[in-house]
């Protein structure tokens, strides 16, 4: 990739008015926001089951909970999108 298409990426990005949706931090909401919403997830999920099961199984059922949320995140952020779109 040479340095044209990196500033194309950028451009795109920035003058795209999809992302001026959530006043411009559309792009930090994907970026950031959704792996640490999954990271907080799992990190409940692995807290709550702990007490009742080994150290490996909590770890597991954590990861497929966080895994598990990543659909539903996604889907509410699309919402917030589309409902921040029409206003």
């Amino acid at each position: 990739m040479s340095a044209r298409d990196d500033e194309t990426i950028v451009d795109k990005a920035i003058g795209n008015p999809a992302f001026d949706q959530m006043f411009g931090y559309h792009i930090f909401f994907r970026r950031a926001a959704i792996p640490v919403a999954l990271f907080l997830i799992g990190l409940l999920t692995y807290t709550l089951v702990e007490p009742y099961f080994s150290h490996d199984t909590s770890l597991t059922i954590s990861f497929v909970l966080a895994g598990l949320s990543l659909g539903p995140i996604l889907n509410i952020e699309r919402y917030v999108g589309l409902l921040l779109s029409r206003k």
